[in-house]
């Protein structure tokens, strides 16, 4: 019917008549809200994703429409709301849906690595703008302190971490997408497709790298090596020392471990 609210809402958020629009919810629990919005547009199935998030873990609903305009390596944004904070309810964001998309990691890895500085690319030169959208500036340092909190016999780690954190720090800012993993690469008919930038940061990119290479072993059992990082610093323009890459395998070590407990 045409008065059904959310029938209203998708043709709204689409600009096109839309009919036998359903939703299925995905995911509901504290911290975030899923629905996959299924309907018919010119007599096709299509579907969409509805992303609610909390207040206080909103970066991606006021992010991801920027990163989407100056990139297609992640998910193309429909619609978002923010209710003004007086106001109840969650921001949300309406985007396409990805949620069946093969991992990345099923295909050639390196792939996320060009996605990666593709988006990089996309955003170069527009810290103060990413800035305003929340997207916080954290060094390697910082990161190693937040995750110090150890017993007397990870100390000699500990200082470690920091003598690497510090040497990492000497590379560009750029923005990290903060958990690089194969669950957030995604294969789509246009290649890979970067999801989840809720942890999204200005920093070292070098350590999203670290994070992808240890989950690409992880998913299947083989070590990638130094080629991530290669191809990383071919396409970044740094230069890539054994030193950097063991500083980077090393502070996500120290971060991950933290997280895990």
């Amino acid at each position: 019917m045409s008065d059904d609210p959310l029938r209203t809402f998708i043709g709204r958020s689409l600009r096109a008549d839309v009919e036998d629009v359903q939703s299925e919810v995905v995911a509901r629990n504290a911290s975030l809200e899923v629905e996959r919005i299924r309907f018919r547009q010119n007599g096709e199935e299509r579907s969409l994703v509805l992303k609610r998030l909390p207040p206080n873990d909103s970066l991606e609903v006021q992010l991801l429409p920027f990163l989407a305009r100056k990139t297609d390596r992640v998910p193309a944004v429909h619609a978002r709301g923010v209710p003004p904070p007086a106001a109840a309810g969650w921001p949300w964001i309406l985007i396409e849906d990805l949620l069946d998309a093969r991992s990345a990691c099923n295909g050639d890895p390196l792939a996320i690595i060009r996605a990666k500085a593709a988006v990089e690319r996309g955003v170069a030169g527009n810290e103060p703008a990413l800035g305003a959208l929340g997207v916080r500036r954290v060094t390697p340092i910082e990161l190693v302190e937040r995750a110090s909190e150890r017993t007397a016999i990870d100390r000699p780690i500990d200082v470690d971490a920091r003598a690497a954190a510090t040497y990492l720090s000497r590379l560009p800012v750029v923005l990290c997408q903060g958990e690089l993993t194969c669950a957030s690469a995604r294969l789509t008919d246009r290649g890979v497709v970067l999801v989840e930038w809720r942890r999204a940061y200005l920093g070292c990119g070098l350590l999203d790298v670290a994070r992808l290479a240890a989950e690409i072993a992880a998913f299947d059992d083989r070590d990638p090596g130094a080629k991530p990082f290669a191809l990383y610093a071919e396409l970044a323009g740094i230069a890539l020392a054994p030193e950097l890459m063991d500083a980077a395998r090393l502070v996500d070590r120290v971060v991950r471990r933290r997280r895990s407990k």
